[in-house]
């Protein structure tokens, strides 16, 4: 409004809309933004006027998406070499990867490629359906004669045996040895991944660069491994962890592993793969966690020796499109279909009720599938919950960078998908040192937790499990959270309880609180708490499960 009152102030309105971009990623600007458009909102004649800018501002995106369709894409590297081969061992497909790092061009029979012939004995007993464990081959790098590990699995639209995938892994690890190491011995996911390249045979310094490490700092992570585990040496050590490699537990009843991961597998009754995780005592009460677009699904060590301890089963489904689960375009209409998902997952590990916890955007599941998961949940806790956005001024106070993300889907999804894909192309230059300061800029509580090694590097393995097969997770999260959700939200008859940080930036208490209050549900905040929550003070929601609370 002018100063006299009569109208808008053309001037205010022309830095509004000159403004539209920056004011998002600028705390002032974005609450100068917020009050020009709710004070306008009075005034017949200021309303009047902001459509007419807001058609201005509709034309800017468009111009604005226009030139984004010139830009170079965001080059996604691959990050490992992968190819396809039929029964008879020749190469019907091969990415670049693959053709340039191990000269496996489509066409070329494996036969042509240094292979050891033991490897390529093994190679055509498995795909004659004559092995019941796939293999994992060895194939030296063109330039420099390292060793590239592939492992062997089926393709999703593998008929009658006609085809298979070779996919470069980092390890000959076997599913649940990383987690098993952790749980014995107290080692950091970062700790197993590098002993799961070391009993695979490669050297210090070739695992520095696999993982883009320093050739001192794999010693050191080889150094605390020897000593948590009271090993006379790296010898020792690896003997130790083939030990237990080779009686972790291994699933059968139809689910396959993911070759590269500790995780497990399994395929949906319409072809879908779903990818999950469980983490202590295998044989407990289950809890069934839906993770966040933030952190991953592993809860920490601590929490995972807690459920061990306690007779918990913590299964973490990756959501569509996280970690190797696939999508499926009708769950961008209807988030509910997952419990689809959920309900198969259970009926296929013959687990018959659980206690369902959600993060973040997992809660929209929760709360979207609860009313179709009554009989096999007896309660919902969610955890720092991703209340509805039911206007701009919800996220007026969050941190500048979640504030953008939560903004695009309204007016550019072609923008939102660009700036996702640059986003994850840096924090993958910059690392996990980098990771903090760009993730959780201005959430003191959430840096803070960042102090911890273990819990950075956990959020740190979370955004590369998120991203494994591209930015749709984000992208998908980023459309969830903009949407109208609560609009066909159903009640359910079971109990639901909130549980927040006091110092949550992302999401205000005060969001909750009311959102809890027209849910007529239970509230519990948690002091000095952030968004991570679920992580860095994972005691105070357990409670609530073991029933101590």
């Amino acid at each position: 409004m002018s100063e006299t009152g009569k109208g808008p102030d053309p001037q205010r309105l022309d830095d509004m809309i000159a403004h539209a971009y920056g004011a998002i990623l600028d705390q002032d600007k974005f609450d100068e933004l917020i009050y020009l458009a709710e004070g306008s909102l009075s005034d017949p004649g200021a309303r009047k006027e902001l459509l007419r800018r807001k058609r201005d501002i509709e034309a800017h995106f468009e111009t604005a998406e226009q030139l984004l369709s010139n830009l170079p894409k965001p080059v996604v590297e691959a990050d490992r070499p992968e190819l396809t081969i039929g029964a008879d061992l020749m190469v019907t497909k091969a990415n670049s990867l693959a053709e340039t790092v191990l000269g496996a061009a489509a066409g070329a029979s494996l036969e042509e490629l240094p292979i050891d012939g033991d490897a390529l004995q093994l190679l055509r007993e498995a795909v004659a359906g004559r092995l019941a464990d796939w293999p994992v081959i060895r194939i030296p790098k063109r330039e420099t004669g390292k060793h590239v590990l592939l492992a062997l699995t089926k393709t999703e639209t593998m008929s009658a045996g006609a085809e298979w995938r070779l996919s470069g892994v980092e390890s000959l690890w076997r599913p649940g040895a990383s987690l098993a190491m952790q749980s014995l011995y107290g080692l950091t996911p970062s700790e197993t991944d590098v002993l799961s390249l070391l009993v695979g045979g490669h050297s210090p310094l070739e695992i520095a660069e696999a993982r883009n490490r320093s050739v001192e700092t794999v010693r050191q992570q080889i150094k605390s491994m020897i000593m948590k585990t009271r090993s006379r040496g790296t010898g020792e050590l690896t003997d130790l962890a083939k030990a237990v490699a080779a009686s972790s537990n291994r699933r059968s009843s139809g689910l396959h592993n993911a070759a590269s991961s500790a995780r497990y597998q399994l395929e949906l009754a319409d072809g879908r793969r779903l990818d999950y995780l469980e983490q202590g005592a295998s044989d407990g009460r289950t809890v069934l966690f839906l993770h966040g677009c933030l952190c991953g699904n592993r809860m920490p060590n601590d929490a995972a020796r807690h459920f061990a301890q306690n007779g918990i089963r913590f299964l973490s489904p990756a959501r569509p499109w996280h970690g190797q689960s696939d999508g499926h375009d009708v769950l961008l209409l209807d988030p509910k279909r997952y419990a689809h998902d959920l309900r198969e997952l259970l009926d296929q590990l013959d687990v018959d009720k659980v206690s369902l916890v959600a993060f973040d955007v997992g809660s929209i599941f929760a709360l979207m599938c609860l009313p179709q998961l009554e009989d096999r949940v007896s309660e919902l806790l969610c955890v720092s919950a991703q209340p509805p956005m039911r206007s701009f001024q919800d996220f007026a106070s969050a941190p500048p960078q979640q504030k953008l993300f939560a903004i695009l889907p309204r007016v550019s999804v072609s923008l939102l998908s660009y700036m996702a894909k640059i986003g994850d192309k840096r924090l993958k230059r910059d690392g996990p040192g980098g990771f903090a300061q760009t993730v959780f800029a201005g959430a003191p509580a959430d840096l803070d937790a960042c102090q911890d090694p273990h819990l950075l590097d956990l959020f740190w393995q979370g955004h590369l499990f998120h991203v494994e097969t591209g930015s749709d997770s984000f992208i998908n999260d980023c459309r969830f959270v903009a949407s109208d959700w609560e609009r066909t939200l159903q009640p359910a008859n079971l109990p639901v309880h909130f549980v927040h940080g006091t110092q949550n930036r992302s999401i205000r208490p005060e969001r909750i609180l009311a959102f809890a209050e027209r849910m007529e549900a239970r509230v519990s905040l948690v002091e000095n708490a952030g968004h991570c929550l679920p992580f860095s003070h994972w005691k105070e929601w357990v409670r609530f499960l073991d029933g101590t609370a």
